[in-house]
């Protein structure tokens, strides 16, 4: 009984080692696939620069550049962060790693993470972003995810609903 307890226990030991081997691999090459990522968006972004000028007016707001709108990933992203840019400019952080994940944006000071799900990207993907959240949520983070809908049609609610959750956070502290 000892031994198969021993030898349970060492394939058990392997396993994980094996575990933490694969994060770690994965990881470095999320992070690799991310900087050429960024490599190729600083080669094209004069062009990405009167684009997003273009959404910008598009979406109604004054067109302003920064670094954060050129490391979004989506169309998605970018409307997210035209809105929210201003009330809480210097603070929001777009694509923040949280352990194994990335979050779309991230508010260090509140513990804030918030998700965007696309309608194409996200699809049959519940499990992921569940497992995911579990994640962010163990570590101490909160989680808002919004939908395209909830960005495209009710962007005031969304808006509405991030404003409320951090002015919350700043009237406890007071």
């Amino acid at each position: 009984m000892y031994k198969q307890l021993s030898f349970f226990n060492r394939v058990n030991s392997w396993w994980m080692s094996v575990k933490k081997t694969y994060r770690r691999v994965r990881r470095k090459y999320i992070v690799t696939k991310r900087s050429v990522k960024q490599m190729v968006r600083w080669i094209l972004s004069p062009f990405l620069a009167i684009q997003f000028i273009f959404e910008q007016i598009a979406w109604g707001h004054f067109p302003v550049l920064d670094k954060n709108m050129f490391m979004t990933d989506s169309i998605l992203e970018r409307w997210m962060y035209y809105d929210i840019r201003s009330t809480y400019k210097g603070q929001i952080i777009s694509q923040y790693p949280i352990g194994p994940y990335w979050a779309d944006f991230a508010l260090p000071k509140y513990k804030l993470v918030i998700e965007l799900d696309g309608r194409k990207y996200h699809k049959g993907r519940e499990d992921h972003d569940r497992r995911r959240d579990a994640f962010m949520r163990k570590k101490g983070w909160k989680v808002m995810r919004f939908t395209y809908h909830d960005v495209k049609k009710r962007r005031a609610k969304s808006v509405d609903k991030i404003l409320n959750y951090t002015r919350k956070l700043d009237n406890k502290t007071k």
